[in-house]
């Protein structure tokens, strides 16, 4: 049987950027990693929303906490900005936390973006910039339109859902707001949320019928 007080030291010894938050978005858990990565000390952050975030109504903030009652984790590239006010380009991994059988808040875990990629791990970068060539722009397209027919959102979300790379995707709906396919509801300094026109719906359900 393992020993929860043993696990609880390694997670916050852990050199890796790990946090939690409840169902309000309030900080429960900040590791030594998440101090280091944004400057805020645990003091500063416990029992507040997420300071990287700021706006409670966050759509971002949103589907992080909606993705964890529906016991779903979530992984996307997004960028944040620390307490010095360096811009930083992140990946979120996000996992609902459970006890007792009831959901009661979301862990992430945080990579920067710089430091997986001196990893360069070939193998999976070769695959992936193999995939990206053998998509047509038509295909790609598609794609996008067919995620965003499930709803709202934000770029990270559509990469994400959709397989493509995340400047792929903000290339491509460059062209599909000009094509009035896809329309950009909301824009702050960090997120953008994006869905589908009346014109970009009719065209995706001829896109369903092939």
């Amino acid at each position: 049987m393992y020993d929860e007080s043993l696990i609880l030291d390694i997670v916050r010894n852990s050199n890796q950027t790990i946090l939690a938050l409840d169902l309000k978005g309030r900080i429960i858990y900040w590791n030594q990693g998440a101090e280091d990565l944004f400057g805020y000390g645990k003091e500063e952050v416990l029992g507040k929303l997420l300071p990287i975030v700021q706006n409670k109504n966050s759509y971002e903030l949103q589907t992080l906490i909606s993705n964890s009652e529906k016991r779903k984790g979530l992984t996307y590239r997004t960028q944040k900005t620390n307490k010095d006010g360096k811009e930083l380009d992140l990946i979120f991994q996000t996992n609902p936390i459970i006890k007792d059988e009831v959901v009661i808040g979301t862990s992430i875990r945080i990579h920067q973006t710089e430091v997986i990629k001196k990893v360069n791990y070939l193998p999976f970068n070769i695959e992936t910039k193999q995939k990206e060539q053998k998509r047509t722009f038509n295909v790609i397209r598609e794609l996008i339109i067919l995620t965003l027919y499930n709803g709202k959102r934000t770029i990270n979300q559509l990469a994400s859902e959709s397989g493509i790379n995340w400047r792929t995707v903000e290339k491509h709906l460059t062209y599909l707001i000009g094509k009035k396919l896809v329309a950009e509801i909301f824009s702050s300094e960090y997120v953008r949320i994006f869905e589908l026109t009346e014109i970009g719906k009719s065209y995706t359900e001829k896109l369903k019928n092939k």
